[in-house]
Parts: structure tokens; sequence; C-alpha cells
């Protein structure tokens, strides 16, 4: 039975979770968890928390007893302890205002932004690649011209879609670019071998681009048409593919999600208002650089280098070819998903447990490294959508506030599942209470110390885009489309051989993997993704892959 707010402190946390959350009401006693949170999700929660109530709630108090309740409890506390102090949240953050003089001037890049920009070159191993996403999408009914105005209204709107880096590693957005035409080919009527050609053409072409940072646009996006249906009859409105090349330079996975969500917007209205934004993503780097100077930001830095000494390296998998021998990797991708039902499963049984859905696929993929790699004990590079606080509008705004955080595997012992996989949400959010300095900086002191790159390297990547709902409509759902289709996807990212990327769609898990195959035994990439996928089909069916004594492969 929901049990509604009874203090006024309950009361204005249950707003601040339903506003963060997206839901309509929340009772004391609702778990996170079940109300879809996530680390994401947490961190906002305790950003809002901070700005409403003005006292700093840990991350862990979420994790360990995540309901308002126990929360308006930590706020009693954090309260009488500060009541010396007037209250005060020691180091608040700095107070951003936007610079709306200085919006065209060159502003440095980000960590990850520069370690990007640096891994084009053949500076570091692993390196002459773009951070770079190529997606194929099929859409029936698409009217081209109304999503080129769409997409104007998008670059005009959003500061870094106007965005090039000059050769000394600063960034500039351009106060005017030109009008920006998507190229069309058009294949209709074509003899089906013709078709198939020129799409595997443009695919290898656009795949794997190094757009030119230094010119716009670094983004770059393209249509085809083709017969109304695939055998190429007719009969059904035409389906036009959208070819979709970006440099993640410019944007991240929650930026990625605001433009679809407008691009939605404004193709089902052209004219439909959207807030206007005062927030540029100059002034928020700017910012962040300002944190350099906090309490927050030593501590940090002390909390990640004292764990240097003992932090495990990079998972030791099987290879065949030295990382610094390939001059230009070449990547390819695996890819499933696990349908509404199953993966509606697993997550309430790890809500149950106390895990993320993130956190649950994490430990899933952690066990699977486990199985193959030398030593059970291990980093891996984990991306962390980090938007700090510093304006009301950063969460509305796109650019590349990616973060890196790493962190330690431990799957050695004679744990189940779910105990290793609690561990390991318990030691990511231990992490986060530190996220203050990134993990570029940390790989680059832990270079430092072992005298050199590729001793630091940590080149298996976790990213999570299981954001939940985020409101709006995407390009697929607005008014005429008659259906669409992802037919395709590949990513790039410098220094990195495996990059598991989840998300949901419809209800779905959808994940993959993308990986420098060169490097490893032929089939042992198959190999391992087949027994993922296994692992995550079984955490949804049976209940000994997680409280199994030998752990998830004991059960066939």
């Amino acid at each position: 039975e929901r049990v509604a707010p009874r203090t006024p402190v309950e009361r204005r946390l249950a707003e601040v979770w339903c506003d963060v959350l997206g839901v309509a009401e929340v009772g004391v006693h609702d778990s996170l968890f079940d109300l879809g949170g996530n680390s994401l999700v947490a961190i906002q929660l305790v950003s809002r928390i901070r700005q409403d109530l003005g006292v700093e709630i840990p991350l862990r108090q979420l994790f360990e007893v995540p309901t308002v309740a126990a929360v308006a409890l930590a706020v009693g506390r954090a309260r009488a302890e500060t009541a010396g102090t007037a209250g005060r949240v020691e180091d608040t953050f700095p107070v951003l205002v936007p610079d709306l003089a200085g919006r065209h001037l060159p502003f440095p890049l980000n960590d990850v932004q520069q370690a990007y920009w640096i891994g084009r070159t053949d500076a570091f191993e692993m390196g002459n690649v773009a951070s770079h996403g190529y997606r194929e999408v099929e859409v029936r009914g698409l009217d081209l011209d109304r999503l080129t105005a769409a997409f104007r209204r998008l670059i005009d709107r959003h500061d870094m879609l106007r965005a090039v880096i000059d050769a000394g590693g600063e960034q500039r957005i351009l106060p005017e670019v030109p009008s920006y035409e998507i190229a069309v080919t058009d294949l209709r009527g074509r003899p089906a071998n013709e078709v198939e050609a020129a799409l595997a053409s443009l695919r290898e072409e656009m795949s794997h681009q190094v757009l030119a940072a230094d010119r716009w646009p670094l983004f770059d996006v393209r249509a085809t048409l083709l017969d109304g249906d695939a055998d190429g009859g007719g009969g059904r409105p035409p389906r036009v593919r959208l070819h979709i090349s970006v440099d993640i330079l410019l944007v991240d996975a929650w930026s990625a999600r605001i433009l679809a969500r407008e691009l939605g917007t404004l193709y089902a209205d052209l004219d439909a208002p959207l807030v206007p934004l005062e927030l540029s993503f100059r002034d928020y780097v700017l910012a962040e650089r300002e944190m350099a100077e906090s309490d927050w930001y030593r501590r940090a830095r002390d909390y990640w280098f004292d764990r240097l000494g003992t932090l495990p390296p990079a998972p030791e998998l099987p290879m065949v070819k030295a990382p610094a021998e390939l001059e230009h990797p070449r990547f390819a991708r695996r890819e499933a998903i696990l349908r509404p039902a199953p993966w509606s499963k697993v997550k309430e049984r790890a809500g149950r447990l106390g895990v993320t859905p993130s956190g649950v696929v994490l430990a899933a993929f952690a066990e699977v490294l486990a199985r193959w790699s030398k030593d059970p004990r291990f980093t891996i590079n984990l991306t962390l959508f980090n938007r700090l606080p510093f304006h009301r509008q950063v969460d509305d705004i796109v650019g590349d506030f990616t973060s890196l955080t790493l962190l330690e595997v431990d799957a050695a012992g004679g744990d189940c599942f779910e105990v290793r996989a609690r561990r390991l949400q318990e030691q990511l959010w231990q992490d986060l209470e530190h996220r203050y300095i990134g993990g570029v900086q940390v790989m680059r002191e832990l270079a430092r110390r072992r005298g050199g790159g590729a001793g630091a390297l940590m080149p298996v990547v976790f990213t999570s885009a299981l954001f939940g709902d985020t409101g709006g409509q995407s390009l697929t759902s607005a008014g005429g489309l008659e259906e669409s289709e992802g037919i395709y996807g590949i990513s790039q990212t410098p220094q990195v051989w495996l990059d598991h990327q989840v998300s949901e769609a419809e209800g779905s898990l959808v994940f993959n993997w993308d990986t420098v195959d060169e490097l490893f035994p032929a089939g042992l990439l198959d190999d391992m993704f087949g027994e993922y996928v296994a692992l995550l089909e079984r955490l949804a069916s049976e209940e000994a892959a997680w409280s199994g004594s030998a752990g998830p492969w004991a059960v066939a």
C-alpha cells in the first residue's frame, strides 16, 4: 500500500522524485529502483536535493535505502550537523551566468574531447580513429524537405551543431553557417544488385569517416530513395534510408536523445515552440574547469590517486596481434535484443536486489569478461553522462558531456551472481561519489606512474544509455510516417578494443559490442558474445542463474 508523504520534507522530496523520475506520485516507502531509477537518476536527485533542501546527501544513501522516508531522515541528520554553519552546503557549485557576449569565442576542449581529438592522430597506440557514430534508418513516407527544415532549426538552436575545432585544439561555435542540405541519391527503379552495391559503397564511405574537425559540419546526413517495397515492387510509400554520420566530439548519448526528441517535435510541427536556450556548452566547459579549485575535486582526486597502486589492469583477453601493430583499426558490430517480457523479469529481479538495470547488465558483462580473462580481477572503463548542476538548462543542451570512470571488478571466489552484482553496484556507487575528477585524468596519472601510456590503457568500455523515458516524441513517432526500421549501426573510439553499448527501445533491451576483431583469435568474440546473450536469457528465466552456489555458469 502506497503511503503518502507525512512531513514537509517528505512532501518536498516526493515532488523532486516525481519531477526527476517523470511519475505522477511517489509513496514514501517506494523503492527508487522499482520506480525506474538508475545511476543517472540518482545523481540528478542528489543535485536537486542540494539545490532545493540545502543539504548534501551521499549517493550511497540512495543505494542503501532508496526511499523518500529514508532520505528525509538523512536530510534531518544533515541539517542538524550543519546547524552551526547556518545550514549551508559545504563547497557550493560555481554559479553559472551565461556569457552571451563571449558565446562565439574559442574555448578549451574538455578531457574526453581532448582524448578523442588526439586519438584522430597516430600519437598514441590504437589511434588514427575518429570518435564516430554511424547509423542507417529506413523510414516510409518521409518528407525530406520537411525533415531538412526541422534539422536546420536544430542547427540554429544548438550551438554544438555549429562547432569546429581549430588546429591548436580549441573549439569554437560559429555564429552562422550555410543552410544544411541533405544529399539525396535516387535508387528507385534500379535493379536489386545495383541498389545493394550502391548502398554498400555508401556504407563503406560513411561508416568509418574522419571528418575534418576544423571545418563545418562535423556530421554528415544523407538520404537514399528506394522503391516502396523491399522486393522492388510498388503500392506502398517509398522507403527513404537515412545515413547519419556524427563525430562524437559534438554530442553524447544524452544529447542524441535530445536531438531525436526535438527533431520529432519539429517534423510534426515546424512551428512548434521550443523553450529558448540561454546556456551554451562553452559556459558549461568553463564552469567545469573552475571545479578544479573546489574541495570536491580535491577529495575526488585523492580518492582515485590513492587507489592507483592497487587498481588492476584491463581484462587480459587472448590476443593474436599487439594493438601497436594496427595502423588503422577497423571496428565490427555484434548486436542482439532481449525482448520486453524477459527484460522486465531481469529488471524486476535486479530491483528486488537493489541493483539498477544498468548495474545488472554491467555485472553480466563482467562475468563474461572474467570467464575469458587471464585474471578475474580487472578494470573496465565506464562512460558517465555527468552533467553537473551549474544551471537549470544543463540537461537541455547538446554537447559531449561524457566523463569516464574506472570500475574495478573482482570476479574471483565462489560467490553467486547476485552477490557479485550487488558488490559491483556498491563499488560503482562509491566511485560515483568521487565523480568530480574524470577518468581521463586518472589514466594520465596512472600512465605517469607506470612510465608509459600502454600500461594505463583501459580499452574495454561499457556504455549505458538506459535513461528511461525522456519524454516527447522521436522522428519515428511523428505524424505522417508509416513505419521505420533501424538497418545498421557502428561506432569507433580511439584506444578502445571492445565497447559494449546498451539502450532500451519499445520495452526491449538493445545491446551491441563494437570491437576491433583483428586483435583477437578467430571466433573468440563470437563465442564471448554468444555466452553473454545466453547469460542474459538465463537471468530472465532461471532463478539458479542468480543464486546458484556455483554462479551463473552452472546453469546449462
